[in-house]
């Protein structure tokens, strides 16, 4: 008999892989074989799909049957190809019309009943399907359906257990209704309303979010410096529909799966003892992993602690603040993560952490060693340094929800600014775009040049201070920067090269 053709597609870490599943029946022996590297759980899927073909009121066919998975060359992992062998044995059976299965691309696990279960990846598999074969229509269960209903590109059909998939191929019922996920909308719990006599710090914050800058918030216990770092994500704008498929197919390749599109920006917290290889990503059963760098893509990557933190782990750091991806290269392959984060160190004076005060007893050599674990090229690529002491007097900073507004409104303004150069963010603008096209006002420049020749700054140390600036003009409702934003800015930075008397 001719060969049938189905298809599906598998997650591999961040990448979908599309996969072409043949069927052949002929004479010989009843029995199924699987060929083309598939792993333990695709070769145990022949027992799961004969008992689902037999309890979905259909006949197992008398003869071999021969399934072939290609490409050939490449590993397949995981049950996500149940569904897709069961309609092309069907269609190699005669049992449906062949025209009719090989159109679909068919996502999901059997159960032995013949339902349709979820499976990991279903986000970056949709992606991949989009990707390689535009306008096609997915089948897969209710709930992975509605986990990829945002995914533009495929027709996602929803179906229940096998049979319902055989009725829709066939035309003899209706696709059921796709029920979208609930999208998360609330923020976390803790607010700058909660922190007290910090308003310099809040207003830090405010900065920050509006610009997408890196902070680091140095100073002793108790301050409040975690609650700044943790209502960060309160004052940021919920994620668009890309930037959430972006995020949640991250999720998916990760070890702790979820389920769901979830517009908050992610919120990672990692371990002082998180070494290098969950910070950046890594391999797990062959297949890739994102690290900690990349799970905080489109949010907030909170080191709390930070000098406890292993020097390579801090390292690594380097290139995704620069580039916003990390490169993963392991002997199985070489990826590259998306990794566009806001980092927010904070971090203790010394190792009492009560630097200068009357019971700290730490030498100047305990304290230049501590501080010198945060490397100074690590601290030159982030853009706000800032001191958070202790708390001056009862006022509570601002509601997160008014700050949030503000923030929105100043990240409209810089994105209709930057628009021509491709870019949303203030501290995502190069160094040479910054200078030529969004100079500041004349009495900002004679500033910076004299900052220039007098304190000897470098251009990087410039460009973080002009990033700012416009991050502080767009919140004020300023055309350009000018000497007020740029001192502000400065401030903020709290380079000791800018100290004036």
């Amino acid at each position: 008999m001719a060969v049938r053709v189905s298809y599906g597609a598998l997650s591999n870490g961040i990448s979908g892989q599309l996969v072409e599943v043949q069927a052949h029946l002929s004479n010989g022996l009843p029995g199924m074989t699987i060929v083309g590297l598939p792993d333990t759980a695709i070769s145990e899927s022949r027992d799961r799909v004969r008992s689902a073909i037999g309890n979905s009121g259909f006949n197992w066919p008398t003869g071999r049957i021969t399934v072939g998975l290609s490409p050939a060359f490449e590993h397949k992992r995981g049950s996500g190809l149940d569904l897709a062998i069961a309609v092309a044995v069907l269609a190699s059976a005669e049992s449906i019309p062949p025209s009719i299965a090989q159109g679909p691309v068919y996502l999901g696990e059997l159960g032995l009943d013949g339902s349709v279960r979820s499976v990991p990846g279903a986000v970056t598999t949709a992606l991949s399907v989009a990707r390689d074969k535009p306008g096609t229509k997915v089948f897969g269960c209710p709930e992975t359906i509605s986990q990829i209903a945002l995914v533009p590109g495929i027709k996602p059909i929803p179906v229940t257990n096998l049979a319902d998939a055989i009725r829709v191929l066939t035309g003899e019922s209706k696709p059921e209704r796709i029920q979208p996920l609930p999208d998360v909308s609330t923020y976390s719990a803790t607010g700058l309303e909660e922190v007290i006599g910090q308003r310099l710090a809040c207003r830090s914050m405010e900065v920050a979010a509006a610009g997408g800058h890196h902070i680091l918030l140095s100073g002793p216990p108790g301050v409040g410096k975690t609650m700044l770092a943790r209502g960060l994500p309160a004052l940021l704008p919920p994620l668009s529909d890309q930037q959430a498929l972006e995020v949640c197919a991250l999720r998916d390749a990760s070890v702790t799966t979820r389920t769901g599109i979830d517009r908050r920006p992610p919120f990672v917290s990692p371990h002082h003892s998180t070494t290098l290889v969950a910070m950046v990503g890594g391999s797990l059963g062959g297949m890739l992993r994102p690290g900690q760098v990349s799970l905080a893509h489109h949010g907030v990557l909170f080191l709390d602690e930070a000098p406890e933190f292993s020097r390579g782990a801090l390292e690594a750091l380097r290139q995704p603040l620069e580039s916003g991806s990390v490169h993963v290269a392991r002997a199985a392959f070489v990826e590259r993560v998306p990794a566009e984060f806001q980092l927010v160190i904070a971090a203790n004076p010394c190792p009492c952490g009560d630097s200068g005060g009357m019971s700290c007893q730490c030498s100047p050599n305990e304290i230049r060693r501590y501080q010198q674990r945060i490397s100074g090229p690590l601290l030159d690529r982030i853009d706000m340094h800032i001191r958070v002491g202790s708390p001056v007097g009862s006022t509570p900073g601002d509601r997160s929800e008014d700050v949030r507004n503000r923030v929105q409104q100043a990240r409209e303004r810089s994105a209709a600014r930057l628009a021509p150069i491709n870019s949303l963010l203030n501290s995502r603008v190069p160094g040479e775009q910054l200078r030529k096209r969004f100079p500041p006002d004349e009495s900002a420049v004679k500033i910076m040049e004299d900052w220039r020749h007098n304190n000897q700054l470098g251009l990087r140390a410039l460009d973080r201070i002009l990033r700012l600036a416009w991050t502080i003009s767009d919140l004020a409702g300023v055309d350009r920067p000018g000497e007020v934003e740029l001192i502000e800015a400065a401030a903020m930075r709290q380079d000791r090269a800018l100290v004036r008397s």
